[in-house]
C-alpha cells in the first residue's frame, strides 16, 4: 500500500471515530432529555401532591378550630347546668330547713320502683 492509501485509511478511521463519538453523544443527549422530562413530570406530581396535602391540612386545622369552639361551648353549658343544679339543691335544702310540710314530704319513703330509677 502506498502512503496515500495509509493516509486515506487514517482519515477514514478518524471520520468513523468522530461519527461514532457523535452518535454516542447524541444518544446521551436524548437520554438526558428524557430524564429531564421525567424529572419535570415528577416535580409536577410532587407539587400537586403538596397542594393536596396543604388543602387537607388547612381543612383539618379549620375543623380543629371549630371543635375547640364547640368544646368550649359545651363546657360553658355544663357549667351552667351544674350551677343550676347546685342552686336548686340549695333551695331544696333551705325549704327543708324552713318549712315543716316540705320536711315531712321529703322524709317519706320513696317506692322501690322509683328508687331504682333514681339510682341509675
Amino acid at each position: 500500500m502506498t502512503l496515500r492509501a495509509y493516509i486515506a485509511l487514517a482519515v477514514l478511521l478518524a471520520f468513523m471515530t468522530l461519527g461514532g463519538v457523535a452518535l454516542y453523544y447524541r444518544a446521551e443527549a436524548a437520554d438526558a432529555a428524557k430524564e429531564a422530562q421525567q424529572a419535570i413530570a415528577d416535580k409536577d406530581k410532587a407539587v400537586e401532591a403538596n397542594k393536596d396535602a396543604q388543602n387537607t391540612i388547612s381543612a383539618l386545622q379549620e375543623q380543629s378550630r371549630l371543635d375547640s369552639r364547640l368544646t368550649a361551648s359545651l363546657v360553658e353549658e355544663m357549667r351552667k347546668i351544674s350551677d343550676g343544679l347546685a342552686e336548686q339543691s340549695q333551695q331544696i335544702d333551705e325549704l327543708e330547713k324552713s318549712n315543716a310540710d316540705v320536711r315531712a314530704y321529703l322524709d317519706t319513703v320513696v317506692p322501690a320502683d322509683l328508687r331504682k330509677l333514681r339510682q341509675r
